[in-house]
């Protein structure tokens, strides 16, 4: 179990754990945007269920390949019996989900018949999506989220005593790998500007501490094979961080009423502003929901998949150009976060929407 899941040289640019996702050229002149680019991460190609959840969901998964090295290290030279192993209880994993990293895990697991995650979810979550995560290979709970669960809480609403709760835990680096090779990808691109989504922020924290690390990296002479572009030109990048306004978002992938386990927060941007190891203008924004709409209305008129909620950060760019806040000579990447689970009622109502319009019927 989990031994036969593949290893890469790692951080290896030759040898890459993961296909790169496209970055498509995107024109708003027309409607008086401008021009941009869009790091596409509902690309099937690279991630099997259209969203960006597809690269954590991979990482989680080489941790049971590690679980298994571990123990097959330490039978080797002897701190371990066979008897031993034998009684050694393979760890469950649970973690509180909104719909796509559960959906993502759940699937990648199943490849590698690991054992399957426990999720949870909130007890208000739109019956569509209910029924979307009961067919996985997991096992759901369905709890009350409007009290924030500490880890030892959310190992007990999943059944989970002799688990790991990863929502919470730190020793796995989750700000450093989850979303690394995206990172360098972006990095590589070398944008003056890079707007994302908001939710659980673990995407926005990726990117502020390789940001970081690419700085004290250089300092050590150990820079990452994977980046290619300049590291002055890194870590002057803003990193702008797209959050709805309203808690009753059509954004629901990024509305959680707690969000305990961040573990970059305002003061920790703050702190990486002030030391220069990020951009000026790097910062957490809200949006509005006629913002979102447009956004979501724009990348699907340029047949670019996506929801709401990976629609957020160009949400974000709309208001920021509205402001004047976009230099005209300004290279600009919006993460498209995915295309995930939709309100199957909402794809009904805008097929009727598109029909009648197409009939000239009102």
């Amino acid at each position: 179990m989990g031994d036969a899941i593949p290893v890469f040289p790692e951080a290896d640019p030759h040898h890459p754990e993961w296909q790169e996702t496209p970055i498509i050229p995107l024109d708003l002149s027309p409607e008086g945007y401008g021009e941009l680019y869009v790091k596409n991460e509902a690309d099937r190609t690279s991630n099997p269920t259209g969203t960006i959840k597809d690269r954590a969901a991979w990482e989680l998964a080489t941790l049971y390949r590690d679980f298994a090295r571990a123990l097959y290290f330490k039978l080797r030279l002897g701190r371990l019996t066979k008897e031993e192993l034998k009684n050694i209880p393979v760890p469950r994993l649970s973690f509180m989900t909104s719909g796509n990293e559960g959906r993502a895990v759940a699937e990648r697991f199943k490849l590698h018949d690991l054992p399957p995650p426990k999720l949870i979810v909130s007890q208000d979550i739109l019956p569509a999506y209910l029924e979307s995560l009961k067919v996985l290979r997991a096992d759901l709970y369905a709890v009350d989220l409007d009290e924030a669960l500490d880890s030892d809480a959310i190992r007990c609403v999943s059944n989970n005593e002799g688990g790991i709760d990863i929502t919470s835990v730190r020793s796995l680096q989750p700000q450093a790998i989850f979303y690394d090779w995206h990172v360098h990808e972006s990095f590589n691109f070398s944008p003056d500007k890079i707007f994302v989504p908001y939710g659980s922020g673990r995407l926005a924290e990726n990117y502020l501490y390789w940001q970081m690390r690419t700085m004290r990296n250089e300092g050590n002479n150990t820079r990452d094979p994977r980046l290619k572009a300049h590291v002055g030109h890194v870590v002057s990048m803003d990193i702008l961080a797209a959050e709805p306004s309203s808690p009753t978002s059509v954004a629901d992938k990024l509305t959680a009423p707690f969000k305990p386990f961040l573990l970059f927060k305002d003061s920790d941007i703050n702190a990486l502003t002030l030391m220069n190891f990020t951009g000026r203008g790097t910062s957490k924004n809200p949006v509005s929901e006629s913002s979102i709409d447009e956004a979501f209305a724009l990348l699907k008129s340029r047949g670019i998949r996506a929801e709401p909620s990976g629609a957020a950060s160009l949400a974000l760019y709309l208001t920021h150009f509205r402001l004047g806040l976009i230099g005209r000579k300004e290279k600009i990447l919006v993460v498209n976060t995915g295309e995930g689970l939709f309100d199957p009622h909402q794809m009904v109502r805008e097929f009727v929407e598109e029909t009648l319009s197409e009939s000239g019927e009102k």
